[in-house]
């Protein structure tokens, strides 16, 4: 089942939605005590738990291992809830150990303290994912706006398939600015400032020493070849596009025909093969690949 974009700045680290939210949540939480509750109360609240721990690690484990982990996130969310779970016993022991040594030291109200010290520890912990994402200053370059790093902002290697997709795409085309793409391809890196490989349907592409290659002509477009493949694990159609800004490979979009009968995330858990994709130039029927590769060699001479 799809999770709406909305929903995704909820659980995608380094978005202030998600550390809002389990701030507030996990603060909120600890007012409860869980001694005074009812069996169907108890259960309801070590089941709430559980879903925000496992939430929280899905988030973290996806923009670790990028869109082709989508099983591996899975798989340790419930690991994650289901550890909540079998702890809840002793950690609800040790809550009311701890309520009960405030109480002697004269604290009127221990469960505004464990609120306190629980929201600002979740802060704390979503506070460098924070800061992370707003290590990304904008400045202008010539009639272009692009993005520059300050300190430390994560990068990862360019997925293959990716790669393989854009090249595809760049020998469909007769454009002359394919080959300056080609060239900007081999230095390609992933922007994973916010939200993880894949994230928000796009992956941001960085292009090092972008200054010392070739750009693309016009400067900012969209560029007219556009992949149209089925998912090979689900089927599902999948339409990809390939942006350009200041001559630059910028960023590779994803779209799906029926998001709401989709998964959380569009990118393919297996890429294609070239053989599985068909390309086509915007706007018009799909051409002849060995046509296009003659015009575009025609071009060079």
């Amino acid at each position: 089942m799809a999770v709406p974009q909305f929903l995704r700045r909820f659980i995608t680290p380094g978005r202030p939605e998600r550390a809002a939210l389990y701030t507030v949540a996990l603060g909120a939480a600890a007012l409860i005590d869980p001694a005074k509750l009812t069996p169907g109360g108890r259960a309801a609240y070590r089941l709430t738990l559980a879903g925000i721990t496992a939430a929280v690690v899905a988030g973290d484990t996806q923009r670790a291992v990028g869109p082709q982990g989508r099983s591996a996130a899975a798989t340790a969310a419930t690991v994650a809830g289901g550890a909540v779970l079998g702890l809840a016993e002793a950690g609800e022991a040790l809550d009311a150990k701890l309520q009960r040594s405030l109480v002697r030291r004269g604290v009127s109200k221990p469960r505004l303290v464990f609120a306190a010290v629980t929201a600002g520890l979740t802060l704390a912990t979503e506070l460098p994912a924070l800061l992370a994402a707003r290590r990304w200053v904008s400045y202008r370059s010539g009639n272009s706006q692009h993005m520059d790093v300050v300190d430390h902002v994560p990068f990862g290697e360019f997925p293959e398939g990716a790669r393989t997709l854009i090249t595809g795409m760049l020998d469909f085309s007769a454009d002359p600015s394919a080959e300056a793409l080609r060239a900007q391809l081999a230095s390609a890196h992933e922007r994973l400032g916010v939200g993880g490989s894949g994230s928000f349907d796009a992956i941001d592409i960085i292009v090092f020493d972008a200054e010392a290659l070739p750009r693309a002509v016009p400067h900012r477009q969209q560029f007219p070849v556009v992949a149209e493949f089925a998912d090979p694990n689900t089927g599902s159609p999948r339409v990809v596009r390939l942006g350009i800004d200041g001559g630059s490979l910028a960023q590779l979009t994803i779209e799906a025909d029926d998001r709401a009968a989709d998964s959380e995330w569009l990118w393919p858990e297996r890429w294609p093969a070239l053989a599985e994709v068909t390309f086509s130039v915007e706007g018009s029927e799909p051409l002849d690949t060995r046509a296009a590769k003659r015009a575009r060699a025609a071009t060079r001479h």
